[in-house]
């Protein structure tokens, strides 16, 4: 997924007005977004500058609590908005900014390979305590919230089975017109709803 390994195809970026929002809405033991780039020395450089007013008052279909999100991702000239809120975004405002807002289920089980999956579960489970506290048991319960995840990735362990969810699902995981793996155009409905074109779907 996104990350500043050398040769990954996404780096992370956010606005400070998108993190002071994200930093608001924890819950109590929470991490704090500001203190994940102290934690991990990333600094200023995952930061975009926020976007102006002209910017925002530009958008016309995006509900008006999140133009301010959009409108720093068109300044930035970022191409993919990673959301759980998809539903918020306008397809004409993301069309004419050239980007396309993805739910980080159908993200993460469209851009991560089974080696990079593996890893990460390795890494996440190495650090905690409490169940689910290895790779197989997290993988299980990421089916629970990522369902799209679990299924794309259900070959790295094939005999863990899927904890149900507890919650209902989004009601958009995808809009926009621009494939998520390479940015082209998509112009059928399958690659519409996939957010992929035919060529970088996962085989």
């Amino acid at each position: 997924m996104a990350s500043f390994a050398q040769g990954s195809q996404f780096s992370l970026r956010w606005s400070l007005s998108a993190e002071a929002e994200a930093d608001a809405a924890l819950r109590p033991g929470q991490t704090r977004v500001s203190d994940l780039r102290g934690r991990f020395a990333w600094g200023e450089r995952v930061l975009v500058p926020d976007a102006t007013r002209e910017t925002i008052d530009a958008l016309v279909d995006t509900s008006p609590t999140d133009r301010h999100i959009l409108g720093a991702v068109k300044s930035a000239g970022i191409r993919v908005l990673v959301t759980r809120n998809v539903h918020d975004f306008g397809y004409g405002d993301l069309g004419e900014a050239r980007v396309s807002a993805v739910h980080p289920d159908l993200f993460l089980s469209v851009m991560l390979d089974d080696a990079g999956y593996r890893e990460s579960l390795e890494v996440m489970a190495g650090s905690r305590t409490r169940q689910p506290n290895t790779p197989e048991e997290m993988h299980a319960a990421l089916a629970a919230s990522h369902p799209l995840l679990f299924r794309a990735m259900r070959g790295v362990y094939p005999s863990v089975e899927a904890l149900p969810s507890t919650s209902e699902p989004p009601s958009e995981v995808f809009c926009g017109n621009r494939c998520l793996a390479c940015g082209k155009v998509l112009r059928d409905p399958e690659s519409l709803r996939l957010g992929v074109g035919p060529e970088c779907r996962r085989s």
